[in-house]
């Protein structure tokens, strides 16, 4: 600090969009319409939604047929929007075995995909990492939602080899997630330093379930400054 070399550090007023949220479509309390009402309260320039996979039974998830249904529905309701750019996403399980909840063929047809690990969050570390690399070298995979699976005070999560993943990541261009929600918080500050110094990118998103929890997007925020990370660093600094 005495020397002027800190880093103008990333606020909650850089941030252009959210892109890992859910609807009535899987879990949410909320439909396309109010999500994307409630995102343009909050000036953001564009919204990912992305509603459960199949896998996720208890979350009400999507197969592939309610998925491209739901994509469609998505765009459809985003014609009617001047204000926002609604992607239609989908937040992906990633099996135990590294493997995604759908085929590539279903992916490509969605405009940004989140890959998250949900089930078997105590693997070894080796097998950890092989799944979440696969899951970083799918080229229709954008990002990584909450990569360790962590809650605190509730369990620990995947333990898989970082700076691994870390590089992978910066090499592919997937985004790895500061996940804002509490009690993820996953990436966890110190992972999230390590992946910049990796030269990987971020994105802090709510993992919204309603649209009250887009206001806690600042956790996030917060994760990333303890990071010393910018909005240079993170893709929903961008523009769309």
């Amino acid at each position: 600090a005495r020397d002027g070399k800190l880093p103008g550090l990333i606020e909650l007023a850089d941030i252009r969009g959210d892109l890992h949220c859910h609807t009535t479509a899987s879990d949410g309390q909320n439909s396309i319409e109010q999500m994307a009402e409630a995102a343009i309260a909050r000036g953001y320039e564009f919204l990912a939604i992305t509603d459960h996979s199949k896998s996720q039974v208890i979350a009400k998830g999507l197969d592939a047929d309610r998925l491209l249904k739901h994509a469609a529905q998505v765009r459809k309701v985003g014609d009617r929007y001047k204000k926002i750019m609604l992607l239609a996403g989908c937040e992906v399980d990633i099996l135990a075995d590294g493997r995604l909840d759908f085929e590539d063929s279903v992916l490509a047809e969605l405009d940004f995909v989140v890959a998250s690990p949900h089930v078997s969050l105590k693997q070894p570390s080796e097998k950890a990492t092989e799944r979440l690399l696969r899951a970083i070298d799918n080229r229709y995979v954008n990002g990584i939602g909450h990569p360790t699976g962590r809650l605190i005070f509730g369990r620990e999560g995947l333990s898989p080899n970082l700076p691994k993943l870390f590089a992978a990541a910066a090499q592919s261009g997937t985004a790895l997630e500061i996940n804002a929600s509490y009690p993820r918080l996953d990436l966890c500050d110190s992972h999230a330093r390590g992946a910049i110094e990796a030269g990987a990118r971020l994105s802090i998103n709510t993992d919204a379930h309603s649209t009250g929890e887009f206001d806690e997007m600042r956790y996030g925020v917060h994760v990333a400054r303890r990071a010393w990370a910018t909005a240079r660093e993170v893709i929903n600094c961008w523009t769309a």
